[in-house]
């Protein structure tokens, strides 16, 4: 079985921002992921580090034409998320 990928090591020269969204409640982690990508160029990377899988952010990284890949750490007390800044205009 093929060890897990790590996002973070995958993209690291691609990743622009970085966010620690650690021990922040809802909706505060969206609401700063969102503002983030608002001020990045299309083809820019986020890397964001979280408690938990944000699952009402996904549709809103959707429709803002943004795309995204994210997986739980190994120990599972964290989930990180990797978004590939979209065309918004």
């Amino acid at each position: 079985m093929d060890a897990p990928v790590d996002l973070e090591d995958a993209f690291s020269p691609g990743v622009l921002e970085k966010l620690d969204l650690t021990g922040l409640t809802p909706p505060q982690p969206m609401l700063r992921i969102l503002d983030a990508l608002a001020g990045m160029a299309p083809g820019q990377v986020l890397f964001a580090l979280l408690d938990r899988e944000p699952l009402l952010l996904f549709p809103e990284l959707t429709q803002r034409g943004h795309e995204w890949a994210g997986n739980h750490t190994s120990d599972g007390a964290s989930y990180r998320l990797l978004v590939r800044c979209g065309d918004t205009e």
